[in-house]
This record gives structure tokens, sequence and C-alpha cells, in this order.
């Protein structure tokens, strides 16, 4: 059970990639008065639980109601794993982050910027969202389970809101040097739990037996 809670906290943990969040945020929030600064990390950080706690707990019935099975999903959610850490690893995300980030702080006031970039690609994105999915597959209503199975979404969600809290002061001590090479550490793992979500599918889908 601890193997499990650690390997599905890990998996949600670089799909978030909180620590890539640090500059960006930074970036978003430079010269805003702290009292702003505080109010957009706590409402990216509430909205992002929200949409990740409705694809932990009702993404898997939406995949019934469409006739997709969980191996199917596991197939296609594994391969958009990989390329995220394609991406990862190549510092290809970074950059895209960054533009979406820019993106937004040209089109958006200041109140909305913690639904989008924040919450929505950059938190709780695709990758985070199929990364939950794939954490309920394994979810039973049994209490104990049940929690054990949700506080990885809630505790690397809680990890992002103090990786934005703390940004100002992380971005300087870690500098851009420290969070590329964690960055690509991420990809790395990320890309080989990837791999074991489309193996796991493959065999389900046509009943493979080693």
């Amino acid at each position: 059970m601890t193997d499990q809670l650690l390997e599905n906290t890990i998996l949600l943990f670089v799909a978030v990639d909180p620590i890539a969040l640090i500059p960006i945020f930074a970036s978003l929030t430079k010269g805003l008065k702290n009292q702003e600064i505080k109010k957009i990390y706590i409402q990216a950080t509430f909205v992002s639980l929200i949409i990740l706690s409705l694809f932990w707990l009702f993404g898997e019935t939406v995949l019934n109601l469409m006739g997709i099975s969980m191996s199917s999903f596991r197939i296609i959610g594994g391969l958009f794993l990989i390329a995220i850490a394609f991406q990862m690893v190549f510092e290809q995300r970074q950059d895209r982050r960054q533009n979406t980030a820019e993106v937004a702080m040209d089109d958006s006031s200041i109140q909305s910027i913690a639904i989008f970039p924040l919450s929505i690609p950059l938190i709780a994105g695709p990758g985070a969202m199929t990364a939950a999915l794939l954490l309920a597959e394994n979810r039973t209503y049994e209490p104990v389970d049940f929690i054990l199975n949700f506080l990885p979404v809630l505790v690397v969600v809680l990890m992002a809101g103090i990786a934005m809290w703390l940004s100002a002061q992380l971005s300087k001590r870690l500098g851009p040097t420290i969070i590329t090479v964690v960055e690509k550490i991420f990809g790395i793992l990320l890309g080989a739990l990837a791999i074991e979500f489309v193996v796991a599918g493959i065999i389900e889908s046509f009943n493979l037996t080693f």
C-alpha cells in the first residue's frame, strides 16, 4: 500500500511539475502587491484541486458512458504522458508553459490569471488530468483505501500551492540550472511510469499472459 501511494504521488507530481511552476508564477506576479499574489495562488490552488478531484471521482464514469475501456485509456494516457516526458527532458514543455503564461498576461486581467494559465493548463493540465484518472482506476470505496487513493491529488496540488507561495524566494535560491536538471529527472521518471501504463493496457486489451 505504501509503495502504491508513493508511486501515485510521484506520477501526479511529475505530471503537475510544481518545480517548473516556480519561475512562471514569479514572472506572472512580478510587480503585484503581496495581497494580490496571495489571492492568486490561493484561488489557483483551490480551482486546481476541484478540477483534478472531479477527474479523479467521475473520469472513469464518463469513459464508461462513452464506451471506452480503462485499458484503452491506459494506453492512450500512457502515450500522452510519454509525450509530456519527452518535452520535459528536451526542455520543450517549459518553453510552452512560458509562452502560455505570456499570452495570458497580454489577454487577461490579474483576477483571471488564477484560472488561466495557472489552474488550466499549468497545474490541472491534460497530463495531470490523465494521471488523476489513472490513479482512480485502483480506487475502492473502503474508507481508508479511498482516502489513500485521493491523498496524492491533495498533496501534489498543495505542493503546487506552496511552490507558488514561495516562488519569489525559491526561484532565486534554486536558479534556472537546478530547475532544468530537476525537470529532466522528473521527465525520465514520468516516461518510465508512462511506459508501464502502456504495457499494462496492451496486456489487458489483448489478454496476454507471460
